[in-house]
C-alpha cells in the first residue's frame, strides 16, 4: 500500500512529479545551451534564438501561472497575487521581443533601451504580487512593511557596493550616469520582491510552490545583477551568458509552482516562535550608513546622499508602521481581555453578573464596610415552582422566564448595588446602602416579580422565596473565632452569604407559594 500523508495526498506521487518537473526544466536549459554552442554565441541566429526561448519560457510561465489562478484558486488575494505575476511575465516576454529585436538589428547602443518599458512593469509587478500575496495571509501592515524592508536591502546593498565600486564603475563608463539609472532599478526591485517573498513563506510556512517561487526570486536577483554588471563592462552586456539562462530558470521555476500548486495540497508548517527577521534591516543599515558617512566625509557624492537619505525616511515610514501595528496589537489585546472579563463574570443567558463576580463584589462592599461601619444587605431569590414551568411550558420558557426576572431584578436595585444569578432558578442581590433596611429591600424585590411576565403562551405569574440579611460586617468579625484570619474578608463574605441562605430556606419553608400557571 503506498504511503499518504494524513491529508491524504500521495506523497511519492507528488514528489515523483516535482521531481521531473525539475528534470525537464534542466534538461530544457542544457539543450538551450547545447543550441547556442552549436550556433556560436554571439551569431545573429543565436542571438535570435536565446531571444526566443527566453521570451517562450516568459510566456509558459504567464500561461501556467494565469491557468492555475483562474481555475483553481478562489478570488482572493492569492488569485490576485498569482495574477500580477502571470502579467508581469508577459510583460517580460513583450520586452524580450522588443530587445532581441534590437540585440539582432545592433541598435542597441546605450543602456537604456524600448525594451526598458515591459521589463521595469516585469519588476513593478513582481513586488505588488508579492505584497498583495503577503497582505492576504497576514493581517496588519506586515505586507508593507516587508516592501520597505526590501526597499532597505536593496538601497544598503547599493550603497556598500557604490563605495566599494560601482561609483568609480560608472565615472569610467561611456553612457551618462542616468542611462544606468533604469538598469540599476531591477537588482533593487529584484532585492524587494525577494525580500517580500521570504517574509511571506516564513509567515505562512514552508510549501513546495513556496520555496520554487523564492528561488525564482534569488535566480532573477543573480540575473539582473549580472546584468547589470554586464552593462558597465567594456563590451557591454552580451546575451547568452549566465544573466540569460537565470532568467529562463526563474520562469521555469514560475511555471514549475504553478504546476504543483495546481496538483498537490501542502499542509503548511506554521513558523518557528521567536523570529528575529525583523532585525534583518536594521542591521543591514549599520554597515550602508557607515560607508555612505564615510565616502560623504571624504569626497561629493550626490548619490550616496540620496541613497543614505532615502534609507533613513524608508526606515522612519517602516518605524511609524510598527508602532501603528503596536497600537493596533494592544486595542485588539485590550478588547480580547475586555471579552474574556465578560466571559468571566456575566451570566450568558440573563446577562447578569455571576456567582463569581458577586462573590467578588461582596467583598469588595465587605472591605469597604470594615473602614466605615456601613452594613450590607444580601439577598437571594428563589423562584417558587420554576420546575413546573420547564416541565409544562418547555425549556425555552423557562429561559424567557429566567431572563425577564433578571431584567426585573436589575430594575429594582441601584446602579451601584448587584442583581447576579446564582445558579439555576437562583438569584443573588447585594445592596449597599446603608439606609435601606432588609425588609425594603425584599418587599421590593417580591414586588418585581409579582408582575405577570409576558411569555409565548399567555402571561405568567411567579412568586419567589427571599431572605435577606443586613448585618454589620465588623459585628460579624468579632464574632468569628479568633477575630478571623489575616484576611478576614473571605469569611465574612462566607459568612454573609450563608445568613442569607438560610433565611431564603427559613422563608421557603414556612411559606407555600403558589406554583405558576398560565393567566
Amino acid at each position: 500500500m503506498r504511503n499518504r500523508s494524513s491529508n491524504g495526498r500521495d506523497v511519492p506521487g507528488a514528489a515523483w512529479r516535482l521531481g521531473a518537473d525539475l528534470g525537464v526544466l534542466v534538461l530544457a536549459l542544457l539543450a538551450v545551451g547545447a543550441v547556442q554552442h552549436v550556433l556560436g554565441r554571439g551569431s545573429d541566429p543565436a542571438l535570435t534564438f536565446i531571444g526566443v526561448a527566453e521570451g517562450t519560457a516568459a510566456l509558459v510561465a504567464a500561461a501556467s501561472l494565469a491557468r492555475s489562478g483562474l481555475r483553481v484558486l478562489p478570488r482572493g488575494a492569492a488569485r490576485t497575487a498569482q495574477l500580477l505575476l502571470a502579467a508581469g511575465c508577459a510583460c517580460f516576454a513583450a520586452g524580450q521581443a522588443l530587445y532581441t529585436a534590437d540585440d539582432v538589428l545592433g541598435v542597441t547602443t546605450s543602456a537604456t533601451t524600448g525594451s526598458d518599458g515591459p521589463f521595469l512593469a516585469f519588476a513593478l509587478l513582481l513586488v505588488a504580487s508579492s505584497a498583495v500575496h503577503l497582505r492576504g495571509r497576514v493581517r496588519s501592515h506586515t505586507g508593507v512593511r516587508a516592501v520597505l524592508d526590501g526597499a532597505l536591502l536593496g538601497l544598503s546593498l547599493l550603497t556598500v557596493v557604490w563605495v566599494l565600486w560601482l561609483g568609480e564603475a560608472v565615472a569610467r563608463a561611456d553612457d551618462r550616469p542616468l542611462a544606468l539609472v533604469i538598469p540599476l532599478t531591477y537588482p533593487v526591485l529584484d532585492v524587494v520582491f525577494l525580500t517580500v517573498t521570504i517574509v511571506s513563506v516564513l509567515r505562512g510556512g514552508l510549501t513546495v510552490p513556496g520555496v520554487l517561487v523564492m528561488a525564482a526570486a534569488a535566480a532573477l536577483a543573480c540575473a539582473d545583477g549580472s546584468y547589470f554588471y554586464g552593462v558597465l563592462g567594456e563590451h557591454g552586456f552580451e546575451t547568452g551568458g549566465f544573466a540569460d539562462f537565470c532568467w529562463m530558470t526563474a520562469f521555469g521555476l514560475f511555471a514549475v509552482a504553478a504546476r504543483y500548486r495546481r496538483t498537490t495540497r501542502d499542509s503548511p508548517r506554521p513558523p518557528a516562535p521567536g523570529s528575529v527577521g525583523w532585525l534583518v534591516p536594521y542591521f543591514a543599515l549599520l554597515p550602508a550608513t557607515t560607508a555612505g558617512a564615510v565616502r560623504l566625509w571624504t569626497a561629493t557624492d550626490r548619490f550616496v546622499l540620496v541613497t543614505v537619505l532615502a534609507m533613513v525616511v524608508l526606515a522612519m515610514a517602516r518605524q511609524f508602521l510598527a508602532l501603528d501595528d503596536h497600537r493596533r496589537l494592544l486595542a485588539v489585546a485590550e478588547d480580547q481581555r475586555a471579552q474574556l472579563d465578560h466571559l468571566a463574570h456575566v451570566d450568558p443567558l440573563t446577562g447578569l453578573e455571576n456567582r463569581r463576580r458577586f462573590s467578588e463584589r461582596l467583598g469588595d462592599a465587605v472591605r469597604a464596610s470594615l473602614v466605615t461601619g456601613s452594613p450590607v444587605v444580601v439577598a437571594f431569590v428563589d423562584l417558587d415552582g420554576f420546575k413546573a414551568v420547564n416541565d409544562t411550558s418547555g425549556h425555552a420558557a423557562g429561559d424567557e422566564l429566567l431572563r425577564q426576572v433578571a431584567g426585573r431584578l436589575r430594575g429594582a436595585v441601584r446602579e451601584a448595588d448587584c442583581a447576579a444569578r446564582w445558579g439555576g432558578d437562583e438569584f443573588a442581590v447585594l445592596v449597599t446602602d446603608p439606609h435601606v433596611e432588609a425588609a425594603e429591600v425584599v418587599e421590593r424585590l417580591r414586588a418585581a416579580v409579582a408582575r405577570p411576565f409576558p411569555l409565548g403562551e399567555g402571561p405568567l405569574r411567579a412568586s419567589a422565596s427571599i431572605g435577606a440579611v443586613r448585618e454589620d460586617p465588623r459585628e460579624l468579625l468579632a464574632a468569628l473565632p479568633g477575630g478571623g484570619d489575616a484576611d478576614p474578608v473571605p469569611d465574612l463574605v462566607e459568612a454573609l452569604l450563608a445568613a442569607a441562605d438560610a433565611r431564603m430556606y427559613q422563608v421557603k419553608r414556612a411559606r407555600r407559594g403558589p406554583v405558576p400557571a398560565p393567566r
